[in-house]
């Protein structure tokens, strides 16, 4: 048991340690800019005007109200604009560029029996303004 412990410890420093690069579209940085966009959240169906930051392998979903989610990119390399995909829940805190930790939302005591989470929960489809990532990408 404490040799796994080893094992997983070690491998979360290696993951905390390795550097870390931008989110990239068309061979450029896009970390820590704004951008307009439409956010899908296949859990609900629902589509969202919001604005949305990256920072590495991460995109901040930023809503009207002053709300904000982060997911966890599918890609670094951002190769559609309108097509890039992510998963995250509200509540998780990243850690690393890999790992985090977050809240479970749950008022059901532990032990008794709930239905199963929906299958995408948690996953997300952003479309950036294509307008304005042009501009970004252009300067």
């Amino acid at each position: 048991m404490m040799k796994v412990l080893e094992i997983v410890l070690a491998a979360a420093l290696f993951m905390l340690v390795t550097p870390a690069t931008a989110a990239e579209y068309q061979g450029k940085n896009i970390d820590g800019k704004k951008l307009a966009a439409k956010a899908y959240y296949y859990a609900t169906g629902g589509v969202y005007d919001v604005q949305v930051s990256f920072r590495q392998n991460r995109a901040t979903i930023y809503f009207d109200g002053g709300y904000q989610t982060t997911i966890q990119l599918k890609q670094r390399f951002i190769t559609d604009p309108n097509d890039i995909e992510g998963f995250g829940k509200l509540g998780q805190i990243p850690l690393s560029n890999t790992f985090s930790i977050g809240l479970v939302y749950d008022n059901e005591l532990v032990g008794n029996s709930h239905q199963p989470d929906l299958p995408l929960e948690g996953f997300w489809r952003i479309s950036l303004d294509a307008q304005e990532i042009d501009n970004f990408i252009n300067k």
